[in-house]
């Protein structure tokens, strides 16, 4: 009887502990270009195509970064915005995004 509780307390504190700690999202723009991202909430964290860009502002309803530090060199000068992902309607650009539930590999 303990060895069963005990498996179901350790059992929902995995699921738990893995619940929604990173967010997937699959992008394909209208010419059948396609990105990804992966998204963590709790360290405020974005990752496009494997690598981590600078967050400039994080909202539950968009995420603006900057794609690269060179990008952001040429653009803050100019008063250019970085790029957004609304998390409203999905879109990136010209990208439309969907929640995937892993990855492909």
């Amino acid at each position: 009887m303990k060895i069963t509780k005990l498996s179901l307390i350790l059992f929902f504190i995995s699921i738990v502990h893995t619940y929604a700690k990173d967010v997937y999202l699959s992008c394909e723009s209208t010419t059948k270009l396609k990105t990804s991202f992966i998204i963590n909430d709790e360290k405020k964290r974005l990752i496009l195509d494997g690598i981590e860009r600078e967050v400039v502002k994080w909202t539950k309803e968009f995420i603006t970064f900057w794609q690269s530090k060179t990008i952001k060199e040429i653009s803050e000068p100019r008063n250019f915005k970085p790029d957004t992902l609304d998390r409203i309607s999905g879109s990136y650009g010209s990208y439309n995004c969907k929640v995937v539930n892993k990855t492909l590999f």
